[in-house]
């Protein structure tokens, strides 16, 4: 709940809330204070040590070092590319340590619902604003401006917990008999979805849901049939916003994001290619086995050249968190984070086939856009419901067979 605080804190402002204490303190910051002797507790008290993955607590091991290395080289600079990384890490573990169960995981996907609804309500308001007054809208290009009336108010991270949202209101849509306000919650976030015009929270979404219908579909439930009528309600209500004509600028500009999205020789995504072939390339080259094995400590930066014949030299995130890893973990850190991931998706998938967990279907399609994003997307500390639950989930699998 502290932690849905902090995200509508963060969200609700245009520039991020901060204190100038010798260093910026943020309001992330605030939540790792009360979260670090917490999980201090749970690890050393109540003795939940081994509840953690080890790969998990490799991967901390490694990031650790990195900053620490970062640190003596860099100063705070380090401090500032590390926060993400320990944000996930630590809150993800605190998370592992209680036992996962059906209703523990329903709690959890409440949140989400929680920080959609903050989310849309934060963007209509922009949009409104924005269109009648000229000072906030020229506040608001600085986002991401798209040139019409309907720009990307929302920033790509805070956009892809709308689509996890998106994805709770569908299962409960879908799985409920009665379940009226999942659906007009479904309407509302994916509309809001395509109008932010995140290309990749687009993609994250449709993968999410085609793993949803494919793990209700596993389960036997009936519920996966139910996605296409609603797929179909929704196609319908898009259509009726486009051919109304009262919003032909935000349809045009869905429609060039969407050309833009597909295409091999020109845009963001051609770019970001250009950028990761750069920097695996360094990497490979680098001829060092502690790059090899750990990678580059953190506040070194990315540098880089925007393309293959020089130009000018790029120095920030690769727009790609597996290539992120490679360059602050290696490829101990590397493997020991698709080690997790791939075993969290095994484990749901055993509850899923065996019926055991009614919520699986949910967190393996959460889990399945989560990975999808991360293709151009570094991580963010809200995302560390999802992989705690993941986690969650490994440690259960892990003791009903030891209890078999």
């Amino acid at each position: 709940g502290t932690m849905v605080a902090v995200f509508l804190l963060d969200a609700v402002t245009l520039t991020p809330h901060a204190i100038k204490l010798g260093i910026w303190v943020y309001l992330p910051d605030m939540l790792v204070v009360l979260l670090l002797p917490a999980f201090f507790y749970r690890l050393v008290l109540l003795k939940k040590f081994a509840v953690v993955p080890a790969a998990w607590w490799a991967l901390g091991m490694v990031w650790t070092g990195l900053f620490i290395w970062g640190l003596t080289q860099y100063g705070t600079g380090a401090g500032v590319d590390f926060r993400p990384f320990f944000y996930v890490w630590l809150g993800a573990a605190y998370l592992a340590t209680f036992d996962y169960d059906e209703s523990f995981a329903r709690g959890m996907m409440k949140f989400f619902v929680i920080m959609g609804v903050g989310i849309c309500v934060i963007a209509y308001f922009r949009w409104t604003l924005g269109a009648f007054d000229d000072q906030f809208y020229r506040e608001l290009e600085r986002f991401d401006a798209t040139g019409i009336a309907l720009l990307r108010v929302i920033p790509a991270g805070q956009a892809f917990i709308l689509a996890c949202a998106l994805l709770v209101a569908a299962y409960q849509a879908t799985t409920k008999r009665t379940q009226p306000l999942a659906w007009l919650l479904s309407a509302v976030f994916l509309v809001t979805v395509v109008a932010l015009q995140h290309r990749t929270v687009w993609v994250a979404s449709c993968a999410g849901f085609g793993a949803l219908a494919l793990a209700l579909r596993q389960m036997s439930t009936g519920a996966g049939a139910k996605l296409f009528p609603m797929l179909l309600v929704a196609i319908t209500i898009l259509s009726l916003i486009a051919f109304s004509g009262r919003f032909q600028g935000a349809v045009d500009s869905v429609e060039d994001q969407a050309v833009r999205a597909i295409s091999t020789t020109s845009g963001t995504f051609v770019g970001r290619v250009v950028g990761w072939q750069a920097l695996l390339k360094t990497w490979a080259s680098s001829g060092s086995p502690v790059t090899y094995l750990v990678g580059h400590p953190f506040g070194s930066g990315y540098q880089r050249y925007g393309s293959d014949f020089g130009a000018e030299k790029i120095g920030y995130m690769p727009h790609n968190f597996y290539m992120q890893i490679l360059y602050r973990g290696g490829l101990v850190g590397l493997s020991a984070f698709l080690w997790v991931m791939t075993q969290g998706m095994k484990s749901i998938w055993v509850k899923i086939k065996c019926k055991r967990d009614a919520i699986s279907p949910l967190l393996f399609a959460i889990l399945a856009a989560q990975l999808v994003y991360f293709i151009p997307y570094g991580i963010e500390y809200d995302q560390l419901l999802i992989i705690g639950l993941m986690l969650g989930v490994i440690n259960s699998e892990r003791k009903y067979r030891i209890g078999q």
